[in-house]
């Protein structure tokens, strides 16, 4: 019996040893690395004083507004915001925006702009930022805003 529980002991060492040189492999064998960055999977949610800021600071950054007209009419739009509605967030963004430039996404309150930011990722933009508390919190805020007129 104690002969058995020798032999598996040393089949046991014997694999662990087997299987620790197995997980070594010289830089030769090495899979090459992919040094080329992926797509971000998820945005950046900022609040509204982020988003003014960033926006001041980058004249590369864009603010869109996806709203309805008939909520831009109501309230003003941020100052330069591109209108793209929800509804035509997939349609026209690969047209009107560029993918490799920071793009803030507001609403009303920010659930609307988390929907179209995942719509932008999945569109392939690299730089995607939700503005938490849409438009009812820039107007709180006091940040500028202009008229909507159709």
């Amino acid at each position: 019996m104690l002969l058995k529980n020798v032999r598996w002991a040393v089949l046991a060492v014997l694999l662990v040893v087997a299987v620790a040189l197995a997980a070594c492999s010289s830089e030769d064998d090495a899979a090459p690395v992919n040094t080329e960055q992926a797509a971000p999977s998820t945005y950046t949610t900022v609040d509204v004083r982020q988003a003014h800021e960033a926006l001041s600071a980058d004249p590369d950054a864009i603010i869109v507004d996806v709203r309805t007209p008939q909520e831009w009419a109501t309230t003003g739009v941020p100052t330069d915001a591109v209108l793209i509605t929800l509804d035509e967030i997939a349609q026209r963004a690969p047209d009107a925006l560029p993918q490799d430039q920071p793009i803030y996404l507001i609403c009303n309150s920010g659930n609307r702009s988390r929907v179209a930011a995942d719509a932008l990722l999945q569109l392939g933009f690299t730089s995607v930022y939700n503005v938490d508390g849409g438009i009812q919190d820039w107007l709180r805020a006091d940040l500028p805003t202009e008229p909507y007129t159709p």
